[in-house]
């Protein structure tokens, strides 16, 4: 197989980021190279797998915040916190030889690149097609219900609940993590998904109704309270790609995008897994421990799926290979969704 000086390059990197942690006969095998480059380890000797995650994105739209060294400090911590003090079942970050989660490395170029390392969970994706069970799609709204209430439990104890010193604390968080949903973000994904007009993915038509959809959702955030009730700790990308089926259940992985934003904003992406006659199942999982969900907060949500749903567009702006997919999707994603969305129909069995 004929290799590039660029993709042995990666795997050079990959050999020095094994070299740092206490593993005796290791050997990799390259997954994917999307927003990290993953690979698979297996510790010959030990017979433990791991996932060897070096933070180097494939494109540069895919370069954020959460590729920096304080904020996958911040997310090895939340992952030991989570396995440590609830009941989820997700990927075990593991100290290199130094004690540190994350390991520095560089390029051949002096670039300095993040590593880190996490327990292999043992499980299987969810295949193209695939239809959940009851009992999963219960179990994901549960272990989303699990996580944010892990969020608020933070924000009781981090913050005093009202004026500026819970402002202080917000933005000192999200100046770690990334943030997502807020009014601030949805403006700066717009101005990304303008550039489908200059790149002719996206027809000035379209970017009007998706410009009105946008003032839409967050008129109506102007009128929610933003508290710890409603904003903290969030996943931030459920998607099916993010999720195994194991032994134990489904199991949320892949932490790389946490940051924090609305809860429902997460709820929102989670239910985008599931088919429209199934997303009752899911709701009446992610709401078991707490009061069903209200008419304004169902609409909301609804806007965060179209935003969730925009935000991988935005995402993936720089990727010439999904322009053709997004060409011919936006216009249906307009018509179809965002038009009625505007008009105040109901959109959350049908997107």
């Amino acid at each position: 197989m004929i290799t590039t000086a660029r993709e042995r390059s990666l795997d050079s990197l990959a050999a020095d980021a094994i070299t740092r942690y206490p593993l005796r006969k290791p050997s990799a095998s390259f997954i994917r190279h999307n927003e990290n480059l993953t690979y698979h380890i297996i510790d010959e000797e030990s017979r433990q797998k791991y996932l060897l995650r070096i933070h180097k994105a494939a494109f540069a739209s895919m370069t954020g915040i959460q590729h920096t060294r304080p904020a996958l400090e911040a997310e090895m911590s939340l992952l030991h916190e989570l396995k440590s003090t609830t009941g989820l079942h997700v990927q075990i970050p593991v100290r290199n030889s130094s004690g540190d989660w994350v390991t520095v490395c560089f390029s051949e170029s002096g670039e300095e690149i993040c590593c880190t390392l996490l327990e292999w969970i043992e499980g299987r994706d969810i295949q193209q097609g695939e239809q959940l069970t009851t009992e999963q799609i219960y179990d994901l709204g549960m272990q989303m219900q699990t996580l944010h209430q892990y969020g608020r439990a933070q924000d009781t104890h981090e913050t005093t609940g009202e004026g500026s010193e819970e402002e202080v604390n917000r933005t000192s968080r999200t100046e770690v993590r990334p943030s997502y949903g807020s009014i601030e973000e949805n403006l700066n994904m717009l101005r990304q998904l303008e550039e489908g007009i200059r790149l002719g993915i996206f027809t000035p038509e379209d970017f009007e109704l998706i410009h009105e959809t946008f003032e839409n959702i967050n008129k109506q955030l102007e009128a929610y309270p933003l508290r710890p009730e409603t904003w903290g700790v969030i996943h931030g990308d459920i998607t099916r790609g993010n999720l195994l089926v194991t032994e134990q259940g489904i199991s949320m992985i892949d932490f790389c995008l946490y940051g924090y934003g609305y809860y429902l904003f997460d709820a929102a992406g989670a239910a985008l897994i599931v088919s429209g006659e199934e997303r009752d199942i899911f709701l009446s999982g992610y709401t078991k421990q707490t009061a069903p969900l209200t008419e304004q907060e169902i609409r909301l949500m609804e806007g965060f799926m179209l935003i969730f749903t925009f935000g991988y567009f935005a995402f993936q702006m720089a990727n010439e290979s999904r322009h053709e997919w997004m060409k011919d999707r936006m216009p249906k994603l307009c018509s179809k969704y965002c038009r009625p969305y505007v008009q105040k129909q109901r959109i959350f069995y049908a997107i």
